[in-house]
């Protein structure tokens, strides 16, 4: 039943093999939706329109361990207008490598679905700040996964040669082993922005967005903010939307919620939503959705996003978006 949903995801596609998505992929911006410097966008493969569904690390697990959500997810896929294809952060591979067995049954399990990793925090960063101040033109796709041509892009290959490589390995145990001392810093520095009040005002959660995410591009782009600074000019965060969505996650995570006790998972939640604002859904994990949902109250650079949680696709398939 499954691969019966996935071919015919495939046969909609219409892609003769992997060569086709590398060729006929375009973006397409859609200027009815500009939102404070963030551009929706959509591939088009073969003249039609498909939207970007990020599934983030608590949700692919749990389509792994629940087979049919996958069916669940395909259908909701293709009878919404424009469909939707399924993408990836590469630190949702990276938290999944964790667990051989589960990653194993991923590979599996995906690779016979048209999917789409995209590009990571740093790489989005970048590209952000070589668009600056207009980041309607960068492309959040890295890799195009089909089941079908050539082998470089099928997924069980390319995990294959990822993570054969010895420096993206040293970088993957780097992570693994720092998310614990990121998460440790991140909660030293709550004490320093207290409310106000009894809690944050929308004024107050602004001022720590746009304080925080200078704090993270002086750090992680300094000669791009040297360079602006210099020319005494205010540097316009709403042009880096990757560095807004993971303050905002920061903030939900650990400042609006005194009482919640972070974890080290907290480290890869953050990095994952970096790609956020590029896609038109996500589906997540129920506190990770209401942090989303309370950053949609509070800015308007994701109203377009559709939020889901795995529990949505458990039983039945949603209403199509």
């Amino acid at each position: 039943m499954l691969l019966s949903h996935a071919a015919k995801f495939i046969g909609s596609l219409g892609l003769e093999g992997a060569s086709a998505v590398r060729a006929r992929t375009e973006r397409r911006r859609l200027d009815g939706y500009r939102a404070e410097g963030c551009r929706r966008v959509m591939l088009t493969l073969n003249g039609t329109d498909y939207r970007l569904c990020l599934l983030d690390t608590n949700a692919v697990s749990e389509i792994v361990k629940r087979p049919e959500q996958l069916r669940h997810f395909l259908t909701w896929s293709l009878d919404s207008q424009p469909s939707f294809i399924a993408s990836f952060s590469l630190f949702t591979l990276l938290e999944l490598r964790r667990k051989p067995d589960v990653y194993r049954q991923f590979v599996e399990l995906f690779r016979v679905v048209p999917c789409m990793i995209l590009k990571s925090h740093e790489q989005l960063l970048e590209e952000e700040t070589r668009c600056y101040p207009d980041p309607s033109a960068i492309d959040p796709t890295l890799v195009a996964i089909t089941a079908l041509g050539s082998d470089g892009n099928d997924l069980a290959k390319v995990s294959t040669v990822v993570f054969g490589d010895e420096f993206i390995l040293d970088r993957e145990r780097l992570w693994n082993e720092s998310q614990g001392e990121i998460v440790e810093g991140i909660s030293s520095l709550v004490p320093n922005y207290p409310p106000a009040g009894d809690k944050y005002t929308r004024s107050e959660v602004r001022s720590f967005v746009q304080i925080a995410a200078f704090s993270q591009l002086a750090m992680r782009a300094h000669d791009f903010a040297e360079r602006i600074v210099q020319k005494d000019e205010t540097v316009d965060i709403d042009a880096f939307p990757s560095l807004k969505i993971t303050t905002y996650t920061v903030f939900h995570k650990f400042y609006a919620d005194r009482v919640r006790k972070s974890r080290s998972s907290d480290a890869f939640d953050i990095i994952i939503s970096a790609v956020t604002p590029y896609v038109d859904a996500i589906v997540t994990e129920g506190e990770q959705a209401e942090s989303l949902r309370k950053t949609k109250r509070h800015d308007d650079f994701i109203r377009h996003l559709l939020v889901y949680t795995e529990k949505d696709f458990r039983h039945s398939t949603p209403s199509r978006a």
